[in-house]
């Protein structure tokens, strides 16, 4: 296996792997995908505009790819992705690595945005060493979208929603801390309420 700097050479297998990227996420997240054509656009845009990108090369073969922005003096991890067929191979780690020693060069920092539906990839990242912080995503639906199936999660009692992902991989014990939260919530519950609730049966755990 090896990573290397794309190229004008590689720019057809960079714009399809991106497709395919694509193709997955909007299967999980049960979205209809965009056009193949509008996806191709994208990735040679972003190949002409000097981004960081890697490829895996599997022989002759791409086999996945990363991409790094840089935005406001901060270098963004932009996508990754393997193909099915070479996963668990150690591509995206050294995918991941490849992107760091560059990035090393510049900054000390490697940023990213993970959705909290998507346990593999938040497991992946804090495998390699990454951590959470400071980001909250707000939306607010001005028509109907249609995406009715969210989940109840909160932030220091603060309630949020998350989409429901198809083939979501939440155990039974997370779904039922969400109904519970859903429950809680709708019946009026309070930021104030949650957060001595839970600190009272956090002393007295620890007691």
């Amino acid at each position: 296996m090896e990573i290397v700097r794309l190229t004008e050479d590689y720019l057809g297998e960079f714009q399809t792997l991106y497709t395919e990227f694509f193709m997955e996420l909007r299967e999980k997240q049960g979205w209809k995908p965009g056009e193949e054509e509008i996806y191709r656009k994208e990735a040679e845009v972003y190949f002409k505009r000097s981004d960081l990108i890697f490829l895996a090369l599997e022989g002759s073969k791409a086999a996945g790819f990363i991409r790094l922005s840089s935005r406001e003096g901060c270098f963004w991890v932009e996508e990754i992705y393997v193909r099915p067929e070479f996963r668990g191979k150690g591509i995206g780690r050294a995918l991941v690595e490849r992107a760091e020693e560059e990035v090393k060069k510049h900054d000390s920092s490697l940023y990213l945005l993970v959705l909290p539906q998507d346990k593999d990839a938040i497991a992946f990242w804090k495998k390699l060493g990454y951590g959470t912080i400071n980001t909250i995503e707000l939306t607010k639906n001005l028509k109907p979208s249609g995406r009715s199936a969210v989940h109840t999660v909160e932030l220091l009692g603060e309630r949020f929603r998350i989409f429901e992902w198809k083939g979501g991989k939440f155990n039974g014990e997370e779904r039922h801390f969400m109904e519970l939260l859903e429950e809680f919530y709708e019946k009026g519950g309070t930021k104030e309420e949650f957060l001595k609730l839970v600190s009272s049966a956090l002393e007295g755990w620890l007691e």
